[in-house]
């Protein structure tokens, strides 16, 4: 046999093992995944400080949308709480963003959100403006709101958008901590 022979395969073999190696196993998703892929729609109003908000200064961050209220007993608290956990869980800290988009504006002032934030013990950027505002971006995320005298219902969905601007998963409020984790951190890489 000749060296000639025994060199090829064995430098084949080699760029193989370093294609394996350098490449990255696509992770697994636990929440709906969108296709086609496609930009998230605007949210724009004010945050809980005053300012005025954009959702692409968000950019460059994993973010995750949910729609309620700071009136809400049960179910928006709860979301927010583990999100709050999924993100702590992600290791990611800061490169997961928390948005939480009113969908009562008329109570929801950024004094309503910070209280909200600050009962829970969630770092979250909320979201209100006017009712025209809001109901726009209902409309363009499908988020349906009845509201009635003493409630808000609405629909109940975490919208994940990647740190290019699209949105890629929506996942319910029944997804555990350990799987919305591994979303966050499957769209941060």
């Amino acid at each position: 046999m000749s060296l000639r022979r025994f060199v090829v395969p064995v430098a084949a073999f080699a760029a193989m093992l370093a294609l394996v190696a350098c490449s990255k196993a696509a992770p697994r998703l636990y929440g709906t995944i969108l296709q086609p892929i496609r930009s998230a729609p605007p949210v724009d109003g004010i945050d809980q400080n005053g300012e005025p908000f954009s959702l692409r200064r968000e950019r460059g961050r994993v973010v995750a949308l949910y729609f309620g209220f700071t009136h809400c007993k049960d179910i928006c608290p709860q979301t927010l709480a583990t999100l709050g956990a999924a993100r702590t869980k992600s290791g990611l800290g800061s490169r997961v963003a928390i948005l939480f988009a009113s969908v009562d504006p008329a109570r929801d002032t950024p004094a309503a959100l910070r209280a909200f934030f600050a009962r829970i013990g969630v770092r979250a950027v909320g979201i209100t403006g006017t009712h025209a505002q809001m109901s726009r971006i209902w409309k363009a995320y499908g988020v349906d709101v009845q509201a009635t005298r003493h409630d808000v219902g609405h629909s109940d969905f975490v919208y994940f958008i990647g740190p290019r601007g699209d949105l890629r998963i929506v996942g319910g409020d029944d997804m555990s901590v350990a799987h919305l984790a591994a979303d966050m951190r499957g769209l941060a890489r």
